[in-house]
């Protein structure tokens, strides 16, 4: 048994760490030649007000110490911002040089009154950066040549993650320092996914847009705001595919679907296009023969409780997603008959009412969910 000292000596030599820093300018410099990246999908996701970003520019100015940004170095050289996102993107946009997924300017935001700083208020960049739509280019007024250089010349300290560490620290990292942010758990999942594979985060991104699932789903504008959408096409695929005895053990829930995130982006055998063939089948079928009440639990007048029951969900989409083989096969005919004989099967099922209800840890209650799922509709 390894004692705590071996365990530090062993972990240690994974991760490879070095710190360096750098003027602003040499900064822009590296993120303009692609040497430095700030993946669009994260500036979306942290959003700072123009206040937050105008007293960081204060602080700049005044020299108070900001915190370090830490980065990841990718097996091509390229850094990858792993925390510190709205700081860099901050700077870069006030510059106006930050860009979106399609290489445009990302127009910039006149800055408004600071604590010390009272004449921020419509400070621009120059007279030649390019101002956000919405907001009013009358009444701004440029940095000197020489303010600008003072800004320039500010020094930013990067922690740095070296390409010889263990490939799995930065996603370590960027988890342990952004535990304590607003983020919900698919938004920082969401993140792990553009460092693992953006195209993977996209793809998934593309998914959750499909009408028939949103239609279904019902997400409210909050929870869309949180990723909910793309979550629960996460744990739908995490559920269709997972052997019984996997789930069974799956643990933590939020720590499955990460650990099934990066196994889907790992396996060359995942193959997106047949996955993406088999949710389309799942979700536009479920919304063309039943609607918006695909996942709502019917009630003795024949109609829904209207409430929408994640329990409904993982069996549901699931169990179609288990059997689509034998269901695409189906007419539509033949489906429109059968799918409502599967459903009521699903909700007179003594496993799934035993553990569909209220009170159940969800590791307690999924794989029992998706065997429920499985027998409904392979009947």
């Amino acid at each position: 048994m390894q004692s705590l000292q071996e365990e530090i000596d062993e972990r240690a030599q994974e991760i490879h760490t070095d710190r360096y820093s750098m003027s602003i300018s040499e900064a822009v410099a590296m993120y303009s030649e692609g040497d430095l990246e700030i993946h669009p999908e994260f500036q979306r996701i942290f959003r700072w007000t123009i206040e937050q970003q105008s007293r960081l520019i204060e602080s700049i100015f005044l020299g108070v110490p900001i915190p370090p940004i830490f980065v990841a170095q990718r097996q091509d050289g390229v850094w990858d911002v792993v925390d510190g996102v709205q700081r860099l993107s901050s700077i870069l946009r006030f510059m106006g040089v930050l860009r979106d997924e399609d290489k445009k300017k990302v127009g910039a935001i006149p800055l408004v009154a600071s604590d010390y700083l009272k004449h921020l208020k419509g400070i621009v960049w120059d007279s030649e950066v390019e101002i956000a739509n919405g907001f009013k280019s009358n009444n701004t007024q440029s940095l000197t040549d020489a303010q600008r250089r003072v800004f320039k010349r500010a020094r930013i300290d990067f922690n740095i993650v070296q390409k010889e560490s263990d490939e799995r620290a930065k996603f370590d990292l960027f988890q342990r320092l952004n535990s304590g942010t607003r983020l919900s758990e698919q938004e920082a999942r969401n993140c792990l996914a553009v460092m693992l594979d953006p195209k993977f985060a996209r793809w998934l991104n593309e998914l959750s847009k499909l009408p028939e699932y949103d239609a279904v789903m019902d997400i409210s504008e909050t929870k869309e705001q949180e990723s909910y959408g793309v979550e629960s096409i996460l744990r739908y695929l995490a559920f269709a595919n997972a052997p019984h005895s996997e789930l069974k053990k799956m643990g933590d829930v939020g720590e499955y679907l990460t650990r099934k995130m990066r196994a889907f982006v790992e396996d060359p055998h995942f193959n997106r296009d047949e996955e993406e063939e088999r949710f389309k089948f799942v979700f536009t079928t479920l919304f063309s023969l039943l609607g918006k009440n695909a996942f709502k639990r019917p009630t003795n007048s024949g109609n829904t409780s209207g409430r929408f029951s994640i329990s409904a969900f993982e069996a549901i989409s699931s169990g179609l997603a288990r059997n689509y083989t034998r269901w695409r096969e189906m007419t539509i005919e033949e489906r429109s008959e059968t799918l409502p004989q599967a459903i009521d099967r699903l909700w007179n099922d003594d496993s799934f009412n035993e553990r569909a209800g209220g009170g159940k840890r969800a590791n307690q209650r999924i794989p029992y969910m998706v065997e429920a799922g499985e027998r409904a509709f392979g009947s």
